[in-house]
């Protein structure tokens, strides 16, 4: 016999919640961040897992075992939080490059991002990072949150 779920005021509000994140699913998460003579550590949502890899090439979407650091497979709770982060920094705002050419040899990063309902977007850096200050940072923590890794 099927059960039925009776919608109430009571838990009316928790189903819609759950209905619209799984309207919003992870399309592209593809970040990663080095040095040109540091390597380049990277993060990577394939195949329903998340990578954290080290050593590839940045633009490199292939996942090989000797570069593999950890994997998971975030739970939703952590999908929640990591896009309410991402919305809060208003990384969908971003600017498309942020460059200081006064540095040279110094830290690249690139970040890939597409989640339904939203446009895709590909913002990148060389030694400058989105403003205010600690913006980029906070994003850091998050994507290591999500990733239980250290980047």
């Amino acid at each position: 016999m099927q059960k039925l779920a009776i919608l109430s005021p009571k838990n009316c509000g928790s189903i819609l919640h759950k209905l619209s994140i799984m309207d919003k699913s992870t399309e592209t998460l593809n970040f990663f961040i080095g040095g040109f003579f540091g390597g380049y550590e990277r993060i990577i949502w394939l195949n329903g897992k998340l990578y954290h890899l080290m050593d590839g090439e940045p633009e490199d979407e292939e996942v090989r075992p000797e570069e593999v650091l950890n994997v998971t497979t975030p739970s939703t709770k952590e999908w929640e939080e990591f896009w309410q982060t991402v919305d809060t920094l208003k990384v969908w705002s971003w600017e498309k490059e942020y460059i200081n050419s006064d540095i040279i040899d110094g830290t690249e990063w690139e970040l890939r991002i597409k989640r339904e309902g939203r446009r895709r977007r590909r913002i990148s850096g060389l030694n400058a990072y989105p403003q205010p200050k600690g913006t980029f940072n906070s994003f850091i923590k998050a994507i290591n949150k999500l990733s239980g890794s250290k980047i």
